[in-house]
């Protein structure tokens, strides 16, 4: 495994046709989180205006951070009230010169990138929390760690396996077949 500071510069990401409540269904689908709870968490979200919102048609597309951001505060869950923090706190966390909300949304924009069998998040939480992400190159696999070591207490780990990482990436990326 070949340890990676720094991705490939971001030029464009794919549009995606996908509204806040697709992804909450699909994100609830696949990462085991109830779909009434990543609802509240997603509205605190864009009371916080960290997502887009709409009083009516047409409904805003979700750019791939947002996805990012919906995906993050579902499985680092630290309170409704909490949840503008806890994407912040997240996606901040810096591996080199890429965040991890930028490298997320990279991999998932890549379905190549997020194979079942090899990918995977896991995320420590606690005073120091960290991440590592590990993704799959035409190299061979790369890991890469977010924020600093954790000497001190974790509160939690959270995993999120490749073939979950994998059925969102699929998913946002063809989502009319995907359905």
């Amino acid at each position: 495994m070949q340890p990676v500071s720094v991705l490939p510069i971001i030029s464009k990401f794919q549009e995606y046709e996908m509204r806040k409540s697709e992804c909450v269904n699909l994100l609830a689908r696949h990462l085991g989180v109830r779909a009434t709870r990543l609802t509240s968490l997603t509205q605190r979200l864009a009371e916080a205006e960290l997502l887009p919102t709409a009083c009516g048609p047409p409904y805003p597309d979700l750019e791939p951070v947002e996805i990012v951001r919906m995906l993050l505060v579902g499985i680092c869950d630290e309170g409704i009230g909490a949840a503008p923090k806890t994407v912040e706190r997240y996606c901040g966390l810096h591996c080199g010169t890429i965040d991890l909300e930028t490298a997320l949304a990279h991999a998932l924009s890549r379905p190549e990138s997020v194979l079942a069998a090899h990918a995977s998040l896991r995320i420590s939480t606690g005073d120091h929390p960290q991440a590592i992400l590990i993704t799959v190159s035409p190299d061979g696999l790369r890991e890469q760690v977010f924020g600093e070591p954790s000497f001190g207490s974790v509160e939690r780990i959270v995993t999120v396996s490749g073939s979950a990482l994998a059925a969102v990436s699929d998913e946002i990326n063809q989502p009319a077949q995907a359905a």
